[in-house]
């Protein structure tokens, strides 16, 4: 990762923009986007070992537990398949935030700041192949546990957990991205409309 200080140039700005009657430093911005960017970087790449993790504890017992049911063997697979989709996701993410050149001239580095930091509803459409994968998998292993019920009640019962807690989930992720992203993506677009002016 390029972390070249000498991000702005004197020839292309002053470092200062005027916000809601508050002077805004360009440095300070730009060290706000690199810390998040940081904490971004890490996460995916934590994430990614975590599900690695994952992967090789269910892999193990589906392999040498011999007292497994057949049922939990194909629950073990779903929840391996949805793991290994939520990597390539974290891992995307990673060469993202890795592949950041700091370096740019600064109005460009703003426009990929300012997309970078975009909820973007393809990003999270992504997510629905795990989760729906990992549903599979929840739904199969409450099944037998919900005997005498019906099969569609005993797969309503079992989604009318799962689908409140992943849509907490995502209202949370929504709301984290509101504090620490938007505020960034919000002014690197001021200071772009700026220089633009």
């Amino acid at each position: 990762m390029n972390t070249n200080k000498n991000i702005i140039p004197n020839n292309q700005i002053n470092g200062i923009d005027k916000q809601n009657g508050n002077f805004i430093n360009m440095d300070s911005l730009i060290n706000k986007v690199k810390a998040e960017d940081q904490k971004n970087l890490y996460l995916t790449k934590t994430f990614q070992w975590v599900y690695i993790a994952l992967i090789v504890l269910y892999t193990a017992l589906l392999i040498f537990d011999p007292y497994i049911k057949s049922i939990d063997r194909i629950v073990g697979a779903f929840y391996i398949a949805s793991f290994i989709a939520f990597i390539l996701i974290f891992r995307k993410g990673y060469k993202e935030f890795k592949n950041i050149d700091y370096s740019l001239p600064v109005i460009e580095m703003l426009r990929e700041t300012a997309n970078r930091y975009r909820l973007r509803v393809d990003k999270l459409l992504t997510l629905i192949i795990p989760i729906i994968l990992m549903d599979f998998g929840v739904t199969l292993r409450f099944y037998t546990d919900l005997l005498p019920m019906s099969p569609l009640n005993r797969i309503l019962i079992v989604q009318a957990v799962y689908i409140p807690v992943f849509s907490a989930a995502a209202l949370l992720g929504v709301y984290v991205w509101s504090k620490t992203q938007k505020p960034l993506r919000d002014r690197a677009l001021e200071l772009i409309k700026e220089l633009e002016s």
